[in-house]
């Protein structure tokens, strides 16, 4: 029997925190969005638009965050976005009278020239509408399109809120939803935080797989015999697993491709370096030291100075790093098929029919890595869709793509995961994050009777309107970013976002005992400008259902 070729799926999850500020003009936590706009999300929509018309053979299966979706959808974010633009390209004009090097003003010029290519792709070709070009490419058949939860809150640390998991699961499967017009097949556990009984929440919200860290497949059982070279049915939801081999050639912090001399230094940003007459324009008023993504430096290696950065030299060097993740691709899958059918585990009359079936690599990364953290991350993917082309015993596919030509290889009971520091929840919980869980825990404890008591007043209505807005803060402040930013050192802004959406939710909490038969509180309509306000700087989840957060039929634990 002729062996179809190994496949290749590609796995990028697209996040950001909710970090809107309306109420404040050139907010420095939006440059986060609007940096990723500028550096990763519009040169990978560019990347696979450009796939697309020349035919290419690259494919991905592509997470967007319901955080990341509001955002995008946001009326104000076209304007917000150009302004940032026009700020970067006029840092570069100043930069330019104040620097007479010619390398460093040939590379001004540069960033100039990605800049206006980027206003023209945004305003042009996909009229400020990204959402639109990922569901364009969708219907191309280029990516499929998948979400996580509502806030990316971490399920094992909320494990003993049955709600809380249910309600981020659901909430975001809505809210993917209502932006894209797509019902989500795939579901993006965030940080892999997976533990067991969670397959049930998943597939009751409708998700027909997920994607775990190496060691949920490796440890399950029984063992699976294609290791994670092939889905398992983990109880009614497929579950992938990392592959470990292409996650170290990207990720590794010694041997992963964005370390090496050749490509730019993400550290050595301008914002950081002698303050220039252009920073004050380009950062907010007051605003101290911050990234400006303007660099100048490639990696260069060892302690010693850093070089000039060499766009060419480093686009060189990343199609060369995608011709040596495609061979290794090659050679893995290959030599996992010589492994299996010397493998005295099986039957020489049950291998041949099992080897029917191709081996997968699953690679997921973040999508941020992707020009944002490597800047040239768009670049090694335009070649990866080049090297495809000369390999046709190498096939790239979607999670979805491969489980419905393939389905799963075996059944099994997968085990805990997270990727992140050792795998198994220590990233994001640290002595330094304790006092999170506890005051998370207790807010949906007090959520729950909220919902009790207030569930089925009208949407509309005064407690309605607070019921859901509590709903929002709580949400919020379960996302795994801010415990992260925390574990890793201590974040200002995480702390302070985290505090201020538990004391959003307790003055929600109590203005609806204030409100809750329907009158305007004890203050004559002080609550009501709380919640007008609130509504106004965390809206999401405009169709919220107090319903996703019931946990009379949750999980058992």
């Amino acid at each position: 029997m002729t062996r179809p070729p190994a496949q290749l799926a590609l796995v990028l999850h697209a996040h950001l925190p909710y970090v809107l500020q309306p109420e404040r003009e050139r907010a420095l936590e939006e440059n986060w969005l609007h940096e990723a706009m500028a550096d990763c999300y519009l040169p990978l929509l560019a990347v696979l638009a450009a796939a697309e018309g020349r035919g290419g053979r690259l494919r991905l299966t592509l997470s967007l965050s319901p955080t990341l979706l509001t955002m995008l959808a946001d009326p104000g974010l076209p304007g917000r976005f150009l302004d940032y633009l026009e700020r970067r390209w006029r840092l570069c004009a100043a930069e330019l009278r104040r620097h007479a090097d010619p390398g460093r003003q040939a590379l001004l010029r540069w960033y100039q020239g990605q800049i206006e290519a980027r206003h023209v792709q945004y305003c042009a070709d996909l009229g400020g509408d990204l959402i639109a070009a990922w569901v364009h490419l969708r219907d191309a058949g280029r990516v499929e399109l998948i979400t996580t939860a509502a806030t990316h809150g971490f399920a094992p640390l909320l494990r003993d809120q049955p709600g809380a998991v249910r309600a981020q699961l659901r909430v975001g499967r809505d809210a993917f939803q209502a932006m894209t017009g797509l019902s989500p097949q795939g579901l993006w556990l965030p940080e892999c935080g997976y533990f067991p009984g969670l397959e049930r929440e998943i597939a009751a919200a409708g998700y027909a797989y997920s994607v775990l860290e190496t060691h949920g497949l490796e440890q399950g059982h029984p063992t699976p015999a294609w290791g994670v070279q092939a889905p398992v049915d983990g109880g009614g939801v497929a579950f992938f697993g990392r592959d470990p081999l292409s996650a170290a050639e990207v990720w590794g912090p010694t041997i992963g491709y964005p370390g090496h001399p050749d490509y730019r230094e993400y550290y050595a940003d301008l914002g950081f370096e002698a303050p220039g007459g252009g920073l004050a324009d380009f950062l907010p008023p007051g605003a101290g030291p911050a990234p400006t993504g303007l660099k100048f430096h490639r990696v260069t290696g060892g302690a010693g100075p850093k070089a000039l950065y060499d766009p060419a030299r480093a686009a060189r060097r990343a199609a060369r790093d995608a011709r040596r993740f495609v061979r290794r691709r090659q050679a893995g899958a290959a030599a996992f098929a010589g492994h299996f059918s010397a493998s005295p585990t099986f039957a020489p009359s049950s291998v041949r029919p099992a080897l029917a079936r191709p081996p997968l690599t699953v690679a997921p990364y973040d999508a941020e890595l992707f020009g944002h953290w490597w800047f040239e991350g768009p670049l090694f993917l335009a070649a990866l869709d080049r090297e495809l082309d000369a390999c046709p015993d190498l096939e790239a596919v979607t999670l979805g793509q491969h489980l419905e030509r393939h389905g799963c290889a075996a059944a099994c009971r997968v085990a805990a995961s997270t990727w992140g520091e050792a795998g198994y929840n220590g990233t994001w919980l640290r002595p330094e994050t304790a006092w999170v869980h506890l005051q998370l825990r207790q807010a949906a404890e007090e959520f729950q009777d909220l919902r009790r008591r207030y569930g089925r007043r009208p949407a509309a209505s005064l407690a309605g309107r607070f019921l859901r807005q509590a709903a929002r803060s709580l949400l919020l402040a379960q996302g795994s970013d801010w415990t992260f930013h925390l574990g890793r050192g201590g974040s200002d802004y995480a702390e302070r976002h985290l505090r201020a959406q538990l004391a959003r939710f307790a003055c929600l909490a109590d203005a609806l005992g204030r409100c809750g038969d329907g009158g305007e509180g004890r203050d004559g309509g002080g609550d009501l400008t709380v919640l007008e306000t609130l509504e106004r700087l965390d809206a999401l989840f405009p169709e919220l259902n107090p319903d996703h957060f019931a946990m009379e039929q949750g999980l058992s634990l």
